[in-house]
C-alpha cells in the first residue's frame, strides 16, 4: 500500500496543504482541488475536525489520495489513520508517528532540516521525508543535503509557491508540499478563480522540469 501512494505523490511532485481555522473553507478547498484534477490533498490536524473532513473527502474522491498534515505523535497518527488518512505527515521527526505508520501499512513523511535529521530518519526506514522550514535553507539547503545523502528523497515544505516550483525541484526535491501560496491563508471565503490560476502556473512550473 505503502509503494503505491508513494509512487503516486513521486509522480505529482506537489502535495496541495490545506491549513485553516475553518472546517468549511477547508471543505470547499479540498473539492476546488479535487475537482481540478490535482491528485493529492493533505488536510493538517490544525484544521477543526480534522478527522471527519479526512473521513468525508475519502468518501467523496476515492480516486484522490489523502493525507493527514502536522501529526506530531502517535495519538494524532492514530486519529489520522482511523479516519482513513492514507499518507502521514510530521513537521519534525516523530518515533509515534512513524511507528503507527508502519503497523498500518500507511506512509509515514517524518520531518526533518539538518542532514543529522535527515540520516534519522532514513534510517528508521523513511522512504519521503519532509523538509521544514524549507524557507530557512531554500533551494541550496535542498542541493547541500543531498550531496553527501543522495538515496533521500526530500519533501520541502514551506517557502515553496507556484512560480519558484521548478527551483525546488531543480535543486533535486523530490516533490514539493505547498500551502497558502496555492490555496490561500483560509479566511474569508475561497476565491475559486484565483486558486484555479494559481493551479494553472504550478501545471507550468512542473512541466518546465
Amino acid at each position: 500500500m505503502t509503494a503505491g501512494v508513494l509512487e503516486a505523490i513521486l509522480r505529482a511532485r506537489v502535495v496541495p496543504i490545506i491549513r485553516t481555522s475553518s472546517r468549511d473553507w477547508a471543505v470547499e478547498a479540498a473539492e476546488a482541488l479535487a475537482a481540478s484534477g490535482l491528485g493529492i490533498i493533505e488536510i493538517t490536524f490544525t484544521v477543526p475536525e480534522a478527522p471527519a473532513v479526512i473521513r468525508s473527502l475519502r468518501t467523496r474522491f476515492p480516486d484522490v489520495l489523502v493525507g493527514a498534515g502536522t501529526v506530531t505523535d502517535a495519538d494524532v497518527a492514530a486519529q489520522a489513520v482511523d479516519a482513513g488518512a492514507q499518507f502521514l505527515l510530521s513537521p519534525a521527526l516523530s518515533p509515534g508517528m512513524i511507528d503507527v505508520a508502519r503497523r498500518q501499512g500507511v506512509l509515514a513523511v517524518p520531518g526533518a532540516f539538518s542532514p543529522t535529521e535527515v540520516l534519522q530518519a532514513v534510517e528508521r526506514g523513511a522512504e519521503l521525508i519532509k523538509i521544514f522550514p524549507a524557507e530557512t535553507g531554500g533551494p541550496r539547503h535542498i542541493r547541500a543535503i543531498l550531496a553527501p545523502l543522495p538515496q533521500a528523497r526530500l519533501l520541502p515544505t514551506g517557502g515553496v509557491t507556484p512560480e519558484n516550483v521548478g527551483d525546488w525541484l531543480g535543486a533535486g526535491a523530490a516533490a514539493v508540499g505547498i500551502g497558502t501560496a496555492l490555496v490561500g491563508p483560509g479566511t474569508g471565503r475561497l476565491d475559486a478563480r484565483t486558486l484555479q490560476a494559481r493551479i494553472e502556473i504550478l501545471r507550468r512550473g512542473l512541466a518546465a522540469r
